[in-house]
């Protein structure tokens, strides 16, 4: 007899896809799955490679993860509820190779491998309505050992593909005439390759800022150039100067919007990255221009399809128990425990969230940076799928940790921060400062 399981798909076996998986395979008498992951391993951007353009099947390199990372969250307010770190003891901010391990655990504590398809591509995810109105998925996905290529059909899919792989680099008047080099946060590995140069960071977002912080113990002279309201008041190295934005480039020559210049021997874009869904059906309505996604609903659900589901894109947020709330959400939803308004009902209430964030001067490039939002979110979310919410204690370290961040950008990573209860946690300095 045909299965009576709900069949899913998820794309993407970074955090997203196993955290979502791990709570779908707790009910294997509802739910069968496949999750397709395109490389050779679990884990996603906390997979470090020396690669950084294509890999061995000739596909772009999916991480971004740079040798000397370490985690800018403490790891216990990071770690997913129902999984904490073994090293209670060790410091707060991790290095990424932690995390790495931390994943591979966790995929195996919950049996996840059985049902992740590895060195498998996604090509196409194509809806169809069938005569009673159900929407099922057609998935194609190839074996990229053998070249072979398979379609089946899933009733519900997942997208986790990740945020961190394609690169959003804008147009500087000028740039064509630049004799140095460029590149990408998305490029970047290690600090050492930029030895006594003259560097212009563009951004100072967390990976601008992270990377100019490594990058000074280099460099010649470091220029942070970002389009903030006002310079960072944070310490940083002596040989880093801020710097308004780009205005043009003539040869070698920066001219910056406030009327500085400086000469430049490498240019590192920290401009963010693009949303990007090539393999999914042109039926499927998505808008990503000007890094934001429409139209989704509660940052998860697309509006027209709503058996179709968008992991990873709030940002300025603490994912991986988000990742634990929203799965739950979802698998709320397919059990009909969570009824989701009309696609029309959706589309107004998040217009009219929409319109609200705009008329405060949010950018609609800004909009998906939850900040301070994030905590209703989570909580909206945990209250409808029947789960816990985030402890107090966790946003108060996550307030402090970055006012600490804020002081100083050096030394926040030093400070080591251990839970007492749900309202509580003690702070220590691991180091000297």
């Amino acid at each position: 007899m045909p299965s009576t399981k709900t069949r899913i798909a998820i794309v993407g076996g970074g955090v997203a896809g196993l955290v979502v998986a791990r709570h779908i395979v707790a009910r294997p008498e509802t739910y069968s799955l496949i999750l397709f992951e395109q490389t050779d391993n679990i884990g996603g951007t906390w997979v470090y490679t020396d690669e950084t353009e294509m890999n061995k099947n000739g596909l772009p390199v999916h991480s971004s993860m740079y040798k000397n990372l370490r985690t800018n969250l403490p790891k216990e307010i990071m770690q997913i509820p129902d999984f904490p770190f073994d090293d209670e003891e060790g410091p707060s901010f991790v290095h990424h190779s932690v995390i790495r391990k931390y994943l591979l655990d966790y995929t195996a504590h919950f049996n996840l491998l059985p049902h992740i398809k590895l060195g498998t591509v996604v090509n196409h995810v194509e809806p169809e309505t069938l005569s009673n109105g159900q929407v099922i998925w057609m998935v194609t996905y190839m074996d990229l050992a053998t070249g072979v290529e398979t379609r089946k059909i899933f009733d519900a899919v997942v997208l986790c593909n990740g945020h961190y792989t394609v690169g959003t680099v804008p147009h500087i008047p000028g740039i064509e005439s630049f004799k140095g080099a460029t590149l990408h946060s998305h490029q970047y590995r290690k600090p050492e390759d930029f030895a006594d140069k003259n560097v212009c960071i563009l951004g100072a977002s967390w990976s601008g800022i992270d990377i100019c912080l490594e990058v000074t113990k280099y460099a010649r002279k470091v220029y942070l150039s970002h389009n903030l309201s006002k310079q960072l008041d944070s310490k940083m190295g002596k040989n880093v100067e801020q710097r308004a934005g780009i205005e043009q480039i003539r040869g070698n020559t920066f001219i910056f919007q406030d009327e500085t210049s400086a000469q430049i021997d490498v240019l590192i874009y920290c401009t963010g990255y693009d949303f990007t869904y090539p393999f999914v059906s042109l039926k499927v309505e998505i808008r990503t221009e000007d890094n934001h996604v429409e139209p989704i609903y509660k940052h998860l659900i697309h509006m027209d399809w709503k058996n179709l589901f968008f992991m990873g894109l709030p940002a300025i947020v603490i994912p991986f128990p988000m990742f634990h709330i929203q799965a739950q959400y979802i698998l709320g939803i397919m059990e009909g425990k969570i009824k989701l308004p009309s696609s029309n009902q959706m589309r107004e209430e998040y217009e009219k969230e929409k319109q609200m964030l705009l008329d405060q001067c949010i950018a609609l490039r800004h909009i998906n940076k939850m900040c301070d939002r994030q905590w209703a979110y989570y909580e909206e979310l945990a209250k409808a799928a029947g789960c816990p919410g985030f402890r107090p204690v966790v946003k108060k370290i996550y307030d402090y940790s970055n006012q600490m961040r804020q002081q100083d950008f050096t030394t926040y990573k030093n400070y080591q921060y251990r839970i007492v209860d749900d309202e509580n946690f003690a702070v220590s300095c691991c180091k000297p400062c």
